[in-house]
């Protein structure tokens, strides 16, 4: 009779699985690295990989997924001590001063070109919606919740705001894609935070 395999155990294989794969992603690309080169990297059948995702593409959208619900969780957690939704909004931006330009253009490289590859296909779009979403739900929350108080404006559109808040975050990752200093890169943040608080308080 086999060892009864616990749900513990099958999270600790996926994650070590997630990390062999990212490990591959970023060193060859997403689409150049085969389930090959995971196996080979992680020392693992791809039987093994198999009995947990059915490709490398389910693999990229559980870590991205994984990597968001994290980013949710911790950051709802410390929000019920931070009441103000402009505070909520001001700790966002300290997020992303926090992470620097060589772990910025990692990831950038990453999913910019999955969501190329993705955009040719129609199931792959739809996953990649569903963990976007995530992202514009959570800061609309917290707009609409600055708007109920009066620390927002009265007229704000809540859902614009949220996609606008993403999209200036977006196009200045891909500013700095490929060139930049980090000094420079950290003071263009500063005029982002201020420039969207300028639109959301009016």
């Amino acid at each position: 009779m086999s060892p009864k395999v616990t749900q513990a155990y099958k999270e600790e294989k996926k994650a070590i699985i997630l990390e062999g794969a990212l490990h591959c992603f970023t060193e060859k690309g997403f689409q150049a690295t085969t389930m090959d080169d995971i196996v080979r990297h992680l020392g693992i059948s791809k039987g093994a990989i198999y009995s947990y995702f059915t490709s490398k593409e389910e693999m990229y959208i559980q870590m991205a997924d994984d990597k968001m619900n994290a980013m949710l969780e911790d950051t709802t957690e410390l929000f019920k001590s931070m009441p103000s939704a402009a505070d909520q909004i001001r700790y966002m931006y300290s997020r992303f001063r926090g992470q620097s330009l060589t772990e910025l253009r990692k990831w950038m490289a990453f999913h910019l070109e999955f969501m190329l590859y993705a955009a040719r296909q129609p199931q792959l779009t739809l996953r990649w919606n569903e963990y976007a979403d995530k992202a514009l739900v959570f800061i609309k929350g917290i707009m609409d919740g600055g708007k109920q108080t009066g620390e927002f404006r009265a007229d704000l559109d809540c859902a614009a705001a949220s996609r606008l808040f993403w999209s200036i975050r977006d196009g200045l990752a891909l500013q700095y894609m490929l060139s930049g200093e980090e000094a420079d890169y950290k003071r263009t943040i500063d005029d982002m935070e201020n420039m969207v608080f300028r639109y959301i308080m009016g």
